[in-house]
């Protein structure tokens, strides 16, 4: 399996009106048909935690793995404690930047691969897009309007394609509202090889998801690269897809989204300066 952990992206996320008609996003094979699988929706499969204490419910949560000992862990583990326990009160909007702060040396972030355009190269902070790429999910199944989100320019085997969300200090932001009526914790968990996060709160909407098959493919070239920072790369196509969620209240439809994302294509790229 292809594995990166990048930081910055350039496409936006655009959420408009959909209509009828769905195919289910269960986490099989790719439904375009290459063959390749796609991440499970890991938060139905892992035990839940014991939430706050205060009589809230659990809304929704999503995992997302890790290998040990990379260097991207220890900006996880930042990135995660950051938000850990922060409470977004009832119609307030909640800012990835503004609550985590800038990815710094003197904050203990590390660099590891971020890609920059359609390349990935060793940088500050490196991984971070993971916490908020989990936090995504976690804020797409609770039902929770999305505001700003931003994916990566390259599509990620650990993230369900279409749903995700990369950060970047200080102008690239994942921001999403407190539309529930009521306060919602977060609560951010760090195994030895995984990341989970879980909102906690009052349901107010039950949520059905969907997503397209891919379609539009390109294809980018291959490419040698000398320097320091090159991170190698196996290559791959890029894609278009479409993601749709549908929240309904007492057998009503409140409200219904698309989530439009554009990958490019990977080059491959081998490093010659090693």
């Amino acid at each position: 399996m292809r594995r990166w952990w990048p930081v910055l992206a350039g496409v936006p996320v655009a959420a408009a009106a959909l209509g009828a008609g769905f195919v289910a996003a269960d986490g099989g094979t790719d439904a375009a048909g290459s063959g390749e699988r796609r991440p499970a929706d890991s938060s139905r499969a892992r035990p839940v935690s014991s939430g706050p204490s205060d009589g809230s419910q659990r809304l929704a949560g999503y995992t997302t793995k890790f290998k040990p000992g990379e260097a991207r862990v220890r900006n996880i583990r930042l990135g995660a404690k950051a938000i850990d326990g922060h409470v977004v009160r009832a119609g307030e909007a909640f800012s990835f930047n503004k609550v985590v702060g800038p990815r710094s040396a003197a904050r203990g972030y590390v660099p590891a691969p971020t890609i920059v355009g359609s390349r990935l190269v060793d940088d500050l902070g490196g991984g971070i897009c993971q916490v908020s790429a989990t936090l995504w999910n976690a804020v797409f199944q609770a039902g929770l309007k999305i505001s700003e989100s931003h994916p990566h320019t390259l599509w990620m085997p650990e993230y369900p394609q279409g749903r995700e969300a990369a950060v970047a200090w200080p102008s690239l932001d994942f921001v999403w509202r407190n539309d529930s009526g009521a306060p919602v914790r977060i609560q951010a968990e760090v195994t030895g090889d995984s990341l989970t996060v879980s909102l906690w709160g009052a349901p107010r909407y039950e949520v059905r998801t969907a997503s397209s098959k891919r379609y539009r493919y390109t294809r980018a070239g291959t490419f040698r690269d000398a320097s320091r920072r090159c991170v190698p790369m196996p290559g791959g196509p890029g894609f278009q897809i479409d993601v749709y969620r549908t929240l309904t209240r007492q057998g009503r439809t409140v409200r219904r989204d698309r989530f439009h994302t554009v990958y490019q294509p990977e080059p491959k790229v081998t490093c010659t300066g090693r």
